[in-house]
């Protein structure tokens, strides 16, 4: 049985006896038991048993109870959505140190959902979420320091996040990274790293790493050129919607680029693109969000 570097850490150290973490595993073990009926109600679509389920355990003070009834809360749909109600279980759970609430409620804070805008809170809970190694938190965190929101405008210290988010995995700070080093903002420039960044995202199906990744192999930049592999990545972001990808679809059925000449296959992708801008249009959305959330039922911390 593997154990984990923390927990061997604490006991070498002396901080954790072995009975000491025989009791934490037990613990935890109660806390995933007891919160197996709310999570087999929110895979059935039961929000209503979801959160009678999880209301007295939040209350009882269990902290992964708190936090999940908060995302319940703020992501099911009408009559159960409560914002609010939302924002006050993620409250207590990220003040008790729960990484994920902690990323949550700034994520709420920055798009003024269920409290009022505050820039300066969500940089304050991002960072406490992104210091405990949270990488969906260093994401959201860096892309406010790229834009000057709630902290200073400081590129290094977003590349410095970006980086330790992007090798824990998450793919928008992949992609983010990757266009840092393709521009040379806040890291040297090396097209290469480009590559290998916008590639590792791209694997997980990020759309916007997908074009860019495309765009580079179509070009030879970073990476030998591969048109066959360029409309590869271009057919799998305009899958995804991706309107500039559609769009140089398009032109590779148009030229026989990586794909045989396919002229109606052009213009089915030239009416997608299409479509997707005039969709694009009709819509009015918000401020454009940085912020991004952990569901439990996808990510667990």
């Amino acid at each position: 049985m593997r154990v984990s570097f923390l927990l061997a850490f604490l006991f070498l150290s002396g901080l954790a006896s072995p009975a000491a973490i025989h009791a934490q595993q037990e613990k935890d073990k109660d806390v995933f038991d007891n919160l197996m009926p709310a999570m087999g109600a929110l895979d059935r679509g039961d929000y209503a048993q979801a959160i009678d389920s999880l209301r007295p355990l939040a209350a009882d003070g269990t902290v992964e109870a708190q936090y999940v009834l908060g995302t319940v809360l703020e992501t099911a749909p009408p009559p159960w959505r409560d914002l609010e109600a939302a924002h006050g279980w993620y409250l207590r759970a990220a003040e008790s140190g729960h990484a994920a609430a902690q990323n949550n409620i700034g994520a709420m804070y920055f798009d003024g959902r269920g409290a009022l805008r505050n820039f300066i809170d969500a940089a304050r809970w991002y960072r406490l979420a992104a210091d405990q190694g949270h990488a969906v938190a260093q994401t959201n965190l860096a892309l406010m320091y790229g834009m000057g929101l709630g902290v200073p405008q400081d590129v290094a210290e977003m590349a410095q996040l970006l980086q330790k988010a992007a090798e824990s995995g998450d793919p928008r700070a992949q992609a983010q990274l990757a266009r840092l080093y393709l521009d040379g903002e806040g890291v040297t420039q090396n097209a290469s790293e480009a590559v290998k960044w916008f590639r590792s995202a791209a694997a997980q199906d990020h759309e916007g790493a997908q074009f860019f990744l495309a765009v580079l192999l179509q070009k030879g930049i970073g990476a030998p050129r591969d048109i066959e592999a360029a409309t590869a990545w271009f057919r799998r972001a305009a899958d995804q919607g991706h309107r500039l990808a559609m769009l140089e679809l398009a032109v590779a059925y148009e030229m026989g680029m990586g794909v045989a000449a396919d002229p109606a296959a052009a213009r089915s992708w030239r009416e997608r693109a299409k479509a997707v801008a005039e969709e694009a249009a009709r819509k009015t959305p918000d401020d454009p969000r940085s912020a991004q959330r952990v569901d439990p039922r996808r990510s667990r911390h």
